[in-house]
């Protein structure tokens, strides 16, 4: 796909401390809540309904590590994983490989009974587009955290495993 523009980009925008009152990251202690902007982009399309309280209320550590896991069903033709959070009415989101394809769709919650959503359904991709957009969101997000808060991020990435597909 070389010179073809990307099926995948992910980026963040604005972490910050989750608190009721939204501390900085310089804030950071071990066992806080990330929270901000995650930006998942599929076919130039952002996908919605990640945050809780909307699109810059995502908790970073769930969604990171739920990526990891669709990163290493992507990996394997019939892969499949399913986040289904259920939070606030959130849909469940599901990545799966087929034939070599990946495919997002937003299916419905079995938690929150929240429905499917139409227009999203076997959205196509390039996995290791995924897999290479979700490594540089973690790099991104790890010297993000090392910057602004050297001494406690360490704990706090420990504490959560981020690890690269």
């Amino acid at each position: 796909m070389s010179g073809m523009p990307s099926t995948v980009r992910m980026w963040l925008e604005n972490p910050v401390v989750a608190s009721t009152t939204r501390r900085p990251l310089e804030q950071l202690t071990p066992e806080a809540h990330i929270h901000g902007g995650l930006r998942l982009e599929i076919q130039g399309r952002l996908v919605p309904y990640m945050g809780y309280w909307g699109p810059d209320d995502v908790c970073m550590r769930d969604w990171l590590v739920e990526l990891q896991r669709a990163a290493r069903a992507l990996s394997e033709d019939g892969g499949c994983h399913v986040f289904d959070e259920g939070e606030q009415g959130q849909p469940a989101f599901e990545f799966s490989c087929r034939d070599g394809q990946g495919y997002f769709s937003i299916v419905g919650s079995d938690i929150s009974d929240a429905e499917g959503d139409e227009a999203w359904q076997d959205i196509a991709f390039d996995p290791s587009e995924f897999i290479e957009a979700l490594n540089t969101l973690l790099d991104d997000f790890k010297a993000l955290l090392l910057e602004k808060s050297p001494d406690v991020a360490p704990r706090w990435l420990a504490r959560i495993q981020l690890n690269q597909p």
